[in-house]
């Protein structure tokens, strides 16, 4: 039989899948290690996706999705992220993770690099992997709260350099760049005529500082925005996203909607409108909510004598395990075979994770106060500085 394609293959397997499903083969496990919202959908987005089915939004829509819907998101770029954006150039994806591949499919070549950030989300790397393209990583050190430097990017930009992508606020580090850096990075994309692609399915879950996108500062048409209703109004599920392209990219992706996926789902369109156009106050809840946890989270393991850089945004809590070992996956893997808890190596984000592991803070305080204690725990033991900890 004839091999399949060769790209695929060449896909590292993700990390935190890897973690999750060894966690779901055993009894009694704290979930710290998927980022999903333990928030139900609003009552008035499933209402509103009820009422919508029942009135006949069940069936094909344009490729670039309902004329109200983008409508409603048009609103919302002008009134969240202060961008002008005429309805027409915003396209409904099947969540940010299509947005993000037909992008990638708009833009990438076989051989052409992309600039990915190390700890980054580690699906971007898959895709450029499953084009042929070639993921380059550039560093963030958790010593500058992981927020990039123009010059380690500009030291990994060679001619086959195609694309920067950029994510904040960040997953895994919960990074928020300052609209200096904001500013400066569009800067660097122009001066080396790169296209840049902006992930912000975090906008809208800030704490510190403020979200700032950098198709404000886009003054010729280089920048790719990539949306997401799944962090803000806990809509994983629904499989909602949308992208925002320059002029020059429009048409090209709205081709691309048909042999990736047609159109996103008129019923999951119809709830996104819901969430835009109803009462907005269950942002602000969620939104406080991880706030407190991140605090709370960073009082437990002070209080154990550890330490952690403050996420600033996104529901992620980079925690540096390097006392114990450099081994994440070694780490994360002992932790839940010991101590019953599931975290993300920090590796599967990149080699710049090396000897730190992702916690979501998106799961019930409880679980993750007694998570995070094990955990502590976990530490302490394998390097040799065992104290109590309150487990």
């Amino acid at each position: 039989m004839k091999p399949p394609a060769s790209n695929p293959r060449a896909m590292r397997r993700s990390g935190i899948r890897e973690i999750m499903e060894l966690a779901l083969s055993m009894p009694d496990v704290l979930h710290l290690e998927v980022g999903e919202p333990n928030f139900a959908t609003p009552r008035h987005i499933v209402e509103g996706a009820y009422q919508a089915a029942l009135a006949g939004f069940t069936k094909y829509t344009a490729n670039a999705g309902i004329a109200s819907v983008r409508e409603a998101i048009a609103d919302k770029l002008r009134r969240v992220n202060g961008l002008e954006v005429p309805p027409e150039r915003i396209i409904l994806t099947h969540g940010a993770v299509s947005g993000l591949m037909t992008t990638c499919l708009a833009l990438l070549e076989p051989g052409d690099e992309l600039l990915l950030p190390d700890p980054g989300w580690p699906n971007c790397e898959m895709m450029a992997l499953t084009l042929g393209a070639r993921p380059v990583r550039y560093p963030l050190r958790k010593e500058e709260r992981f927020l990039p430097r123009l010059d380690d990017i500009e030291r990994v930009i060679t001619p086959r350099t195609k694309a920067l992508l950029v994510n904040s606020p960040a997953n895994p580090t919960g990074a928020v760049f300052p609209e200096p850096l904001v500013r400066d990075l569009v800067a660097l994309a122009n001066r080396h005529d790169l296209w840049l692609i902006s992930d912000e399915c975090y906008d809208q879950l800030v704490y510190d500082g403020v979200h700032t996108s950098p198709a404000r500062f886009d003054t010729d048409g280089r920048v790719v925005s990539v949306f997401s209703f799944s962090k803000t109004y806990a809509m994983t599920g629904w499989r909602i996203g949308y992208t925002v392209p320059p002029p020059a990219l429009l048409e090209v992706l709205l081709k691309l909607q048909e042999p990736v996926l047609s159109c996103a789902s008129a019923v999951s369109q119809k709830a996104a409108e819901a969430a835009l156009r109803g009462p907005q106050d269950c942002v602000e809840q969620m939104r406080a909510s991880y706030h407190q946890r991140r605090d709370l989270a960073l009082a437990v393991l002070r209080g154990a004598g550890l330490d952690a850089p403050v996420p600033s945004g996104a529901f992620y809590l980079m925690v540096d395990v390097s006392a114990a070992t450099d081994d994440s996956y070694d780490f994360a893997k002992g932790l839940l075979r010991g101590r019953h808890v599931a975290v993300a190596p920090g590796e599967a984000f990149g080699p710049s994770g090396r000897g730190l592991v992702r916690v979501s803070l998106a799961t019930e305080q409880p679980i993750l106060e007694e998570g995070l204690r094990r955990l502590a725990a976990e530490i302490l033991e394998r390097s040799g500085r065992a104290q109590t900890v309150g487990v």
